[in-house]
Formats: C-alpha cells, sequence, structure tokens
C-alpha cells in the first residue's frame, strides 16, 4: 500500500490510497478499506465512514455495490479517502489528520500511511477501484 494523487475542489480534500499486488499471481480485491485516522502522536481519533462516492470520486454515478477487481502481479488498484476543510456548525477550525492506518479489503493486516486530510466532517472511504485515480472508469 501507497499513497497516491491528492486532490481537492470546493471545501473537499481527498486522498488515493493505491494497493500494489506485488506476488506472483493474481489477487482479488473487493469492497471497502479500513481507514482511520491518526493525529500527531499516532492515535487514533476517526474511523472513515464507508460511502460509495463522494465529491471527489469513488464508484460510477447510480452504482451502489463494489465491483471486484481482480490484480495481476504487478497491477494495482486505489481507493480514495475525502473530507472537508470547511468547518461546520459554530467551529471556527477543524483537526488535521497527520496519517491513515489503512486495512485492505478481507485483510487484517494495517499499514500506516503519511497523508494529511482535514477532519472538518468525517471522512469518508470509497471501495477499491481499478487503476490508480480512486474513482471508476466510465464503463
Amino acid at each position: 500500500m501507497s499513497v497516491g494523487q491528492t486532490g481537492a475542489g470546493l471545501g473537499h480534500e481527498g486522498v488515493v490510497v493505491l494497493f500494489r499486488n506485488t506476488s506472483a499471481a493474481a489477487c482479488v480485491l473487493a469492497g471497502y478499506p479500513g481507514v482511520a485516522a491518526l493525529d500527531a502522536t499516532g492515535r487514533q481519533v476517526a474511523q472513515a465512514e464507508r460511502t460509495p462516492s463522494g465529491y471527489l470520486g469513488g464508484m460510477e454515478t447510480g452504482s451502489t455495490t463494489p465491483r471486484a477487481v481482480t490484480l495481476g502481479p504487478g497491477a494495482t488498484a486505489s481507493a480514495l479517502v475525502e473530507g472537508t476543510d470547511v468547518p461546520e456548525g459554530t467551529a471556527t477550525s477543524c483537526p488535521t489528520y497527520a496519517a491513515l492506518l489503512v486495512t485492505p479489503p478481507t485483510s487484517t493486516r494495517s499499514q500506516r500511511l503519511t497523508a494529511s486530510l482535514p477532519g472538518c466532517s468525517p471522512l469518508q472511504v470509497h471501495p477499491v477501484v481499478r487503476g490508480t485515480t480512486g474513482t471508476s472508469p466510465p464503463s
């Protein structure tokens, strides 16, 4: 696992988590990765909500069921994690998460990835999709 591209738009910020098959055999990823937000001390402070898509990407519009992604040796799939940087209600500032603790779908092994994201709203994580953008390519 590694961090891919980051993006922002209209108060939303996101980071793509990349899943690369480093084995000599094909593997299948399906569903949502687990994602926890960590503060600067490494303490878990939030859990990302699993949603099909968000403002910055995810599954194609109208899709609600994640598709299985088969990864050949050396191939990469991705999932998008996003949040907002606009304070809600009476808040005047928001926490910034220093890292993410990511667990691939159907796995119990987590990895810490350095990635700064704002915590003005609950983080969202979208399902694993083909490619490296965290967004399903059009059908």
